[in-house]
């Protein structure tokens, strides 16, 4: 009974009350903005459209999707790093919502702005809200860091307004996400892992250490609802962040220092075995806490 009530309690922290009043104009409009924007292409290419949605609630929404089009580091901005407010999360969920509305291959397709009505009515996870807020955010960041040096940039997590720890590791997970995961695991498919290391020189620190360094991870494990799929949040993340952490770990050591190597192996979750069972790579983790010459 004791359990229930903390998981009762610990769920209700985590709801935000939904029924968001919005006059029936920028109701409207956010729905324009959610069909333009899941309709895909470079939101410059579509910026004009979005300034003639704007109303003084939508405004903070435009703004952050034509800096997604820059594509020239404004998304790094602390404006946009910074924890939104639930208004503004549930209108990027709304974002969401319809585009998955509009590409459903298992639904019949609904009214977007029955869809939009229903999702700021109903009370939704807060984690979830950020976190899908981040996801969004992320191909900005991604495609700016082709290019540009974030060595000299210290992201400072505990200035951007999270509440708590949970929201602070949803904030890293998807930012490194957006910097390294994805790039470091298509440079390993095509056996173009030495390139990792060109990235990894450029990553920003985080709390004013390197990236790999981050450990605020004593949260607890929640449910997760990706493209119609709910799974834990952890197994989906840690995943991610494990194949990153283990894909620079392996470039360091096979191709510049082992020393370095043997650093990052010392300073990451890459030797901490609370988190090895969401990383879906037991088995190549475990050598790793062995005495090493």
């Amino acid at each position: 009974m004791k359990s229930f009530l903390i998981l009762l309690v610990l769920f209700a922290a985590n709801v935000c009350e939904g029924q968001i009043d919005l006059d029936s104009k920028s109701i409207g409009n956010l729905v324009s903005i959610a069909d333009l924007h899941s309709k895909g292409g470079n939101p410059s290419e579509y910026a004009a459209s979005l300034d003639q949605l704007r109303t003084p609630r939508l405004n903070k929404l435009v703004d952050t999707i034509v800096a997604l089009g820059k594509r020239d580091g404004t998304m790094l901005d602390s404006k946009f790093l910074q924890r939104p407010g639930d208004d503004e999360l549930y209108f990027w969920y709304v974002i969401r919502e319809i585009h998955y509305n509009r590409v459903s291959e298992t639904r019949k397709p609904r009214p977007n702005l029955e869809v939009a009505q229903e999702t700021i009515a109903k009370e939704i996870d807060s984690r979830w809200l950020l976190d899908n807020y981040y996801y969004r955010i992320r191909s900005g960041i991604a495609s700016y860091f082709n290019e540009a040096d974030l060595s000299k940039l210290d992201i400072k997590i505990d200035e951007l307004g999270f509440r708590d720890k949970t929201e602070r590791a949803i904030f890293y997970f998807n930012i490194v996400e957006a910097l390294a995961g994805g790039r470091f695991m298509a440079l390993m498919i095509s056996g173009n892992e030495k390139k990792i290391l060109t990235f990894t020189d450029r990553m920003p620190s985080f709390n004013g250490k390197p990236y790999y360094m981050f450990d605020e991870f004593d949260y607890p494990d929640f449910e997760w609802i990706g493209y119609e799929k709910v799974e834990s949040y952890n197994q989906r993340h840690f995943e991610r962040l494990y194949m990153t952490l283990y894909a620079h770990f392996e470039a360091e050591s096979d191709f510049r220092d082992k020393r370095k190597a043997e650093e990052i192996l010392r300073n990451s979750i890459l030797t901490n075995r609370d988190y090895f069972k969401f990383s879906g790579m037991q088995k190549r983790l475990e050598p790793l806490l062995k005495p090493r010459p």
